[in-house]
């Protein structure tokens, strides 16, 4: 039986300010009777329009001789923005139990707002949030989910059953709304969760789900494409297969395949390599450019190869450019090497290269994406940017490359955990490029290759200062493909991440939402 939202459960973790140190509760379960911290301003009393205040704060009916009333007491809270609050007076007397009328305008009888202030006055200056979203089936990799932010909150596409897509529907608080099955075509019925790759795409027609499956011999992959509206179920179109519109059928076996659309939104370019059962990675990337309905536009053909015959292509992203070209990155390495190398090449809308192919060196797996800062940070050659983990000095690090197509700048994003591996995600967001991670090591070493890894989650917080954000006052139990983070900006200054926790027994997997503050 599916879990639903009756059963999620919202708590508050509370910041020690100053120290980045998270109290809670010590079982990995959220509390039963969590302080509800979520509701809108108290504001019901209105105040006459002669209304003033006197020099202690008190706010003074127009009508009143507030000498008359005495001095006015200090109302029940005391923190925060109430600090210091002493009773209005109301109809020709002081109010009984404080309102806004007493608190200000800042006051909210449930904090709602993320302002840097503490606005219900109970110590904790916006508070975050973590909430149950779903109970999953099998955990799906960083493949097998993704996000989009959508009109009225957020979408998430999971495959985590057998030949369906489930999109979950969020609204802006992350709280769940409902889900949605999208029948998809699978090829491989033995393992035909890990023959799957997906993202979620905004097209110049709304929400779109992206999703390629390959063949049980590593000798066939299929890529497809399904409009969806902004509540995440399926727009049929005349004469489209069930599975969505067919963008490529090839005769090679990858199983992590890329896609983004064009600048406009009207087309899909999707990239995948030869991988097949004797090569592992591939060694040519191949990519083609589709109208929304699979309509061809450039025909498949060879974007990249490798360098040379000991080493493959791995760890490929794609992204449209907003002069309507695009951009690929695939990351070079030998097998067995602890170092690899990042290549990146342009291409037009004909999918012909442009330029010189720009190299970076990198670790063995430095989970490299490309992301594009917008306008803010230049012209369309000048706001793409690379985000990566990797060492930084003595550091370890999730670092930005930018200015790919010129002297190529390197800046720290954040500074990681020692000894820890950054499992983590990105956003571009109308303040900035944001990030939060899952900072992850093992426990105990040696044990259940699935399950024994264990972590807490961080953020790039108020200035850009990295937060520890974990709940329950205890690490999170991560299974081995929880190496991901979904990422979206919410309204009103707040971020929301979607992560995976799991448990060895039972055997269960859960996607957690977390509603974080950004002032």
């Amino acid at each position: 039986m599916e879990v639903r939202m009756r059963w999620a459960r919202l708590w508050v973790v509370v910041v020690a300010v100053g120290s980045g140190m998270l109290g809670g509760c010590e079982d990995s379960d959220p509390p039963s009777n969590p302080r509800p911290d979520a509701g809108t301003v108290d504001a019901g009393t209105t105040v006459d329009s002669g209304t003033q205040v006197d020099d202690g704060g008190t706010q003074v009916d127009a009508g009143s001789d507030a000498g008359s009333l005495g001095e006015p007491r200090p109302c029940e809270r005391t923190e925060g923005i109430c600090a210091g609050a002493r009773r209005a007076v109301v109809d020709g007397a002081y109010e009984p139990v404080c309102t806004a009328l007493s608190y200000g305008t800042h006051y909210e009888a449930a904090e709602t707002r993320c302002d840097g202030l503490d606005n219900d006055c109970d110590g904790v200056k916006d508070p975050l949030s973590w909430s149950q979203v779903e109970s999953l089936g099998l955990p799906p990799h960083a493949g097998r989910i993704s996000s989009l932010r959508v009109t009225n909150g957020v979408l998430a596409v999971v495959f985590d059953r057998e030949y369906v897509a489930r999109v979950i529907q969020l609204d802006t608080a992350l709280s769940w709304l409902g889900i949605t099955e999208v029948p998809v075509e699978v090829m491989d019925s033995s393992v035909s969760l890990d023959s799957v790759s997906t993202r979620l795409l905004r097209t110049s027609q709304g929400p779109a789900l992206y999703y390629a499956s390959a063949g049980p011999n590593h000798d066939h992959t299929r890529g497809h494409l399904v409009l969806l509206d902004e509540q995440g179920h399926r727009v049929p179109r005349t004469g489209e297969p069930e599975g969505g519109a067919l963008l490529f059928d090839q005769a090679v076996g990858d199983r992590a395949t890329a896609a983004a659309v064009s600048a406009d939104g009207s087309r899909v370019f999707a990239a995948w390599r030869d991988t097949s059962a004797s090569v592992f990675g591939g060694r040519e990337l191949s990519g083609t450019l589709t109208e929304l309905d699979g309509v061809g536009v450039v025909p498949p053909r060879v974007l990249m190869q490798a360098l040379a015959e000991d080493k493959v292509l791995y760890g490929v992203d794609v992204m449209g450019l907003r002069d309507g070209g695009f951009l690929v990155l695939v990351q070079e390495i030998k097998e067995g090497a602890t170092e690899g190398l990042l290549r990146l090449q342009r291409f037009d809308n004909a999918l012909q290269p442009v330029g010189e192919e720009r190299t970076f060196p990198s670790e063995e797996n430095p989970e490299a994406r490309l992301v594009d800062l917008g306008a803010a940070a230049g012209d369309a050659l000048e706001s793409p940017a690379i985000v990566l983990r990797g060492p930084e000095g003595s550091e370890r690090v999730l670092k930005v490359l930018g200015n790919l197509f010129g002297e190529v700048t390197s800046r720290p994003l954040a500074v990681t955990t020692p000894g820890e591996v950054p499992w983590f995600g990105t956003s571009v967001t109308s303040r900035g490029l944001k990030t939060a991670w899952l900072s992850v090591s093992e426990d105990p070493p040696g044990g259940d290759p699935w399950f024994r890894w264990q972590g807490r989650f961080w953020a790039l917080g108020n200035g850009g200062a990295s937060e520890d954000l974990t709940p329950w006052g205890t690490l999170l139990r991560l299974h081995r493909y929880a190496q991901w983070v979904q990422l979206e900006e919410l309204p009103g200054n707040w971020m929301g991440a979607l992560v995976m926790t799991s448990t060895v027994s039972p055997r269960s997997h859960t996607l957690q939402a977390v509603r974080y503050c950004v002032p």
